[in-house]
């Protein structure tokens, strides 16, 4: 499907479930992917929607249980301030509840309740951004951890 087609097709949607308009949510979520057309556009943005929220999830459980977590974010979750910790505890939250909110219209599904969903998504996601974003500056700078100095005891 043509973008402009896309956009076309959504217009009278946004206006009818008074849910962001197109340019915003493919800001966030990169809704001018969907390449198909579809007779349910707005479960296909809702889903489309859902990867990044499903992807954002995963990184987040990530943090909260680093059993195999990469090297690369070892240096963070070490020195991860309660701040931090409490902050990403509401992420996942918050993201768990619109994975779950996802999974019932997976099994029925209609327009305004995938209306309703994707203006919940899109509300979410701009309420968690501010947190998310500092979580993520402070991954790339983490704090200094102080080493330990070994000594034998023998």
């Amino acid at each position: 499907m043509e973008l402009i087609d896309l956009k076309k097709q959504y217009e009278p949607l946004s206006k009818k479930h008074k849910i962001p308009d197109f340019n915003k949510l493919n800001e966030d979520f990169e809704i001018d992917k969907i390449d198909r057309e579809t007779d349910f556009l707005l479960r296909l943005i809702r889903k489309s929607m859902m990867e990044k929220i499903i992807n954002s999830l995963g990184f987040v459980e990530m943090l909260l249980n680093p059993v195999n977590a990469p090297r690369l974010y070892l240096g963070y979750i070490k020195s991860i301030s309660q701040e931090d910790k409490e902050k990403i505890d509401k992420i996942y939250e918050s993201l768990a509840d619109l994975s779950l909110s996802s999974l019932s219209l997976e099994l029925s599904s209609d327009e305004n309740k995938e209306a309703e969903l994707i203006q919940k998504i899109y509300s979410k996601w701009n309420e968690l951004k501010p947190d998310f974003k500092k979580i993520m500056d402070d991954m790339k700078n983490p704090k200094a951890l102080t080493k330990k100095e070994k000594s034998y005891y023998g």
